[in-house]
């Protein structure tokens, strides 16, 4: 069970000809510069190169860096690390360069592959290990400097190895013979593969200590996962699949090999597009879409999601973060052929655990959409504050369990231990091992999952406990104007809680800053509304209105930004963002 060969090779024997990827770079007005695609035959012969190479020089075959964003040599990259039987490890480049050195000294990783016009300068300054860099381009770098010894290959799209050793480079390895057909080509290379390495990718979290928590996910996880969704979303090789998540977010793992397992085309939203697809989608005629539920709400205080905008889409997949009801019924009439799927999963779970599927036939009646029942084969039980097991519409802690829960945490026995445990769950059955997700959810009247917010995401107001889900729900409620909201405590010097709501509004045509007067109109009616809904304690002391709040690189609502902008009565546009 070999996540390259079962989801890649067994679909260049069978499409060699069918477009695997399509990336496109643009200018900063919007216009295509460069379009570059590749047939699942020549990225196959070119992943097979660029891995003769990283065998060479990846001797302990440690997991392999790959530093960039979303080029088209990162995904080559990819395929050419797991063509070696190593696990990838993706730094974002826009993460600060001292959380990638830190990532890079856990994985004690030999090898890094950095993009074309990638600038790894911090990064490789602050990493004092040995290290070969390979650069995946045509031109000499800048940050090549004379400090670093090189040597230049003669590869296609491969220009230069370096090494941070004083020690010559070893000699190019020998590389494979063109002239062999692709049957023969593909044989050798599904006779290198083994599952020794057992890791198909190693990602990457934010942990509470300020060092990045390792989640190491193995062939037979990923491989799993991918025949759930596979009866799920049902591609076919004629799909066209959107490429929307950062390679280091996990769900970037379930766009690449969801379509590259049928033949399908996965097209690379560009970064300046991210938040408004729209007219990309269309462009391109996509047929499968998946993003996180911000994007909708950008689109929609854009007044974008019209009625049967997007005909050509026919599965629509939203993860990540919360998705609204509302914004998710406009995103059905948007894409009015289309499936539309709320799926669920913690990375320690592989990508996906639980699904909804929106249909005509069933109303929700919450404030978001459900997050619906395990994938079949996985197990997900409530468990509340004194560790019984509920069936009943009360808050309780999602467990989920199945074969596709990760061993733990990379090289972090006592974080495992803690988010990792075996509960008897009946007398009969052996004990199970369920992974602890945090987050706080409920049955509805359907026995569908719930999500309603973090079990981190409390705080206390005059003695009582408060959940801040609750009181984002009815903000939100009160008007489809709101398209987004988050509620944080604030404590001033005297220890007192305030509570701060930041409400994120809609607008029609450009957006422009509230005037002063309809702010103080809409907050007015908002405070009413949350006293005939909320207890008195729960009300926010402060409404902050803004026609966006700030979202990170995953293109979700970032929180600490928003805590830590003064300016949050301000524009808090994404940068780069070409509008619709």
């Amino acid at each position: 069970m070999n996540l390259y060969q079962t989801s890649f090779l067994s679909t260049v024997r069978q499409f060699p000809d069918n477009t695997a990827l399509y990336t496109q770079e643009s200018s900063g007005t919007g216009n295509v510069t460069q379009v570059t695609t590749f047939s699942y035959q020549r990225l196959f012969e070119l992943s097979q190169r660029w891995g003769n190479y990283i065998a060479h020089f990846n001797q302990e075959q440690s997991p392999v860096a790959v530093f960039g964003g979303r080029q088209w040599q990162m995904y080559a990259g990819i395929l050419a690390i797991l063509s070696t039987n190593n696990a990838y490890v993706p730094l974002n480049n826009k993460q600060p360069a001292k959380r990638n050195s830190k990532v890079l000294s856990q994985i004690d990783s030999q090898v890094l592959l950095v993009a074309e016009n990638e600038e790894p300068t911090e990064l490789l300054q602050l990493t004092t290990a040995a290290l070969i860099v390979i650069y995946l381009g045509t031109n000499k770098p800048k940050w090549l400097t004379n400090k670093w010894h090189h040597q230049c290959f003669d590869v296609e799209e491969l220009a230069l190895v370096v090494a941070t050793s004083s020690n010559s480079l070893i000699p190019s390895p020998t590389m494979t013979n063109k002239s062999h057909s692709l049957s023969e080509q593909l044989s050798a290379a599904e006779s290198k593969l083994n599952t020794v390495n057992k890791n198909a990718y190693i990602l990457f979290t934010s942990g509470s200590t300020g060092t990045p928590k390792g989640i190491a996910v193995s062939h037979k996880n990923i491989v799993n996962h991918l025949d759930r969704l596979d009866q799920l979303l049902q591609l076919q090789a004629t799909d066209k699949v959107s490429q929307f998540f950062e390679l280091s977010f996990d769900l970037s793992v379930h766009d690449m090999f969801s379509c590259w397992s049928k033949g399908a085309t996965l097209y690379v939203i560009p970064s300046e597009q991210l938040m408004c697809p729209l007219a990309f989608i269309k462009r391109h005629k996509l047929t499968v879409f998946s993003g996180v539920a911000s994007v909708l709400s950008f689109m929609d205080k854009l007044s974008l999601l019209k009625s049967q905008r997007l005909p050509h889409l026919r599965v629509s997949c939203f993860g990540g973060e919360k998705l609204l009801t509302n914004q998710a019924l406009k995103w059905q009439q948007c894409a009015h052929n289309s499936r539309v799927i709320n799926i669920y999963g913690p990375t320690e779970c592989t990508i996906t655990a639980t699904y909804y599927e929106l249909s005509d036939k069933q109303s929700i009646t919450s404030a978001s959409v459900p997050i619906g029942k395990a994938l079949p084969g996985l197990s997900a039980i409530l468990v509340t504050e004194n560790k019984k097991i509920t069936s009943v519409n009360t808050l309780a802690e999602l467990y989920l369990a199945g074969d596709q829960l990760v061993e733990g945490y990379f090289q972090d026995n006592a974080k495992t231990q803690q988010a990792f445990i075996t509960l008897a769950t009946d007398q009969a059955d052996p004990p199970i091992r369920y992974y602890r997700t945090g987050d706080i959810v409920y049955y509805n009247e359907q026995k569908n999952i719930v999500f309603h917010g973090r079990n981190d995401h409390q705080f206390k107001v005059s003695g009582h406990r408060v959940e801040a889900a609750e009181i984002e729900d009815v903000i939100v409620r009160f008007s489809n104007k709101i398209t987004w909201c988050v509620v944080s405590p604030q404590t001033d010097t005297t220890g007192h809680t305030r509570i701060m709501a930041f409400v994120e509004t809609a607008q029609v045509a450009n957006p422009v800053i509230h005037s002063d007067n309809i702010d103080q109109a809409m907050i007015t009616s908002l405070r009413k509304h949350c006293l005939q809904h909320l207890s008195a304690y729960m009300v926010p002391d402060e409404f902050i209105l803004s026609p966006s709040l700030p979202r990170n690189i995953s293109g979700k609502v970032d929180i600490k930004a928003l805590l830590n902008n003064s300016n949050n009565g301000n524009k808090h546009y994404p940068k780069e963002v070409t509008p619709c």
